[in-house]
């Protein structure tokens, strides 16, 4: 018997399409991302902890437990107040001028378990500059989230919402809606060899509701958080 054997390979899996206009008046874009367990310093009170992909980091509710060495691990961590502060590296080149900086992350409010109308009014800073606060609606925690690992329990908080502060020429805006007057310039972003994202809540804010901020493997969004730079 005679035949044909046709061997066939994938050569491209993922196919994205931009359906965004490219800003022409953009040369380059600086882009990192940090692990949401890499912060510099923190304020922290229980309920509080950090979770990696496969087991608690330390115990939850003790403070000193965000300070291990472990904590670069986490995919998950959580407090009912306070901050953490993050250092990212400033990879524009000197003598040029950042035209739009922002942050990404999934975040949602922190309550004893899971609270769905559990509110938080959640302040992003960069570089000192408070760039505006958004109140997120809830702890959620009714489903699964589609990256929670398995062992973590139902009943527990599972994901957050993906928001974005974009501080741009014409004022700083929290998904895409205005929240402050603060420009990019206001940032000095070319002082300094880093630039410092502070995310948490105002002691004196009307919902101190905490925050959980999600990494990759948590949640529903495989990301930690992404600053970008373009200029």
């Amino acid at each position: 018997a005679r035949g044909l054997t046709k061997l066939c390979t994938i050569k491209v899996d993922h196919i994205a399409i931009d359906m965004v206009k490219k800003n022409t008046d953009i040369d380059e874009v600086f882009c990192v991302e940090m692990p949401v367990g890499a912060y510099s310093s923190c304020e922290v009170a229980p309920t509080c902890g950090l979770c990696g992909t496969t087991e608690l980091i330390g115990n939850e509710d003790v403070e000193y437990c965000f300070y291990y060495p472990e904590r670069i691990n986490a995919g998950l961590l959580w407090t009912s107040s306070g901050y953490v502060k993050y250092k990212f590296a400033n990879g524009v080149p000197k003598k040029r001028k950042a035209k739009r900086v922002s942050v990404s992350m999934e975040i949602c409010s922190e309550a004893p378990g899971y609270r769905e109308d559990w509110k938080s009014d959640i302040t992003v800073w960069i570089n000192g500059i408070d760039c505006g606060t958004w109140t997120c609606p809830g702890d959620f925690g009714g489903r699964r989230g589609r990256l929670t690992p398995p062992f973590w329990p139902n009943g527990s908080t599972q994901y957050g919402m993906q928001m974005i502060w974009e501080v741009r020429k014409d004022g700083s805006f929290i998904n895409g809606e205005k929240a402050t007057e603060v420009s990019v310039q206001d940032l000095c972003l070319s002082d300094k060899p880093y630039v410092e994202v502070k995310i948490g809540n105002k002691p004196d804010a009307k919902y101190v509701g905490g925050f959980n901020l999600f990494g990759r493997h948590f949640g529903d969004y495989d990301q930690d958080i992404i600053l970008t730079i373009e200029y």
